[in-house]
């Protein structure tokens, strides 16, 4: 933002894409963080049931590990790179050799393929919406703090509307 001639800053906001999130789904998604920060894939099922992003009937034995491989190297914060990372050495491929990058992609592409066809999930319009600002929030922390993690960051203000 340029200052004008009088010294003052102008801001441009973007209301292009807002949502309204009733009371309930807001106090679901509170209790999402407050698992997701504790690593408590168990209860942060039953918090996507509530969030009707996972059907009542889903299948929590297979869910909740893939949950925690994918999500536990995002909650360690550090963004895609930092994710990244984790990804290698969580599926052996730190190594340079084409084996260890073969096997681990292997392996993590059949994990991928599990959730898209076995975990049956959908994403409720307003969750996508929130999720974009929560990326570039994230995204604009980053550049200030390479091991920035919105979730662990938020935690304390989350904990606060308990």
């Amino acid at each position: 933002n340029e200052p004008t001639a009088e010294g003052h800053t102008v801001a441009l906001i973007d209301c292009g894409l807002m949502a309204s999130i009733d009371r309930d789904d807001q106090d679901h998604m509170i209790s999402a963080v407050i698992h997701l920060a504790n690593k408590d894939y168990a209860s942060l099922v039953d918090d996507f049931i509530r969030l009707k992003i996972l059907p009542e009937d889903c299948d929590r034995a297979a869910i909740i590990p893939l949950m925690d491989k994918a999500l536990s190297p995002y909650v360690k914060g550090g963004g895609a790179k930092k994710y990244e990372e984790e990804l290698k050495k969580m599926y052996g491929m730190e190594e340079e050799s084409m084996s260890s990058q073969v096997g681990g992609f292997q392996a993590m592409t059949q994990d991928a393929l599990t959730v898209l066809n076995d975990v049956p999930f959908s994403i409720p319009p307003y969750f996508a919406i929130l999720g974009r600002a929560i990326v570039t929030l994230e995204g604009i922390a980053l550049i200030g703090d390479e091991n920035y993690g919105i979730v662990m960051e938020s935690y304390p203000f989350i904990a606060r509307k308990l």
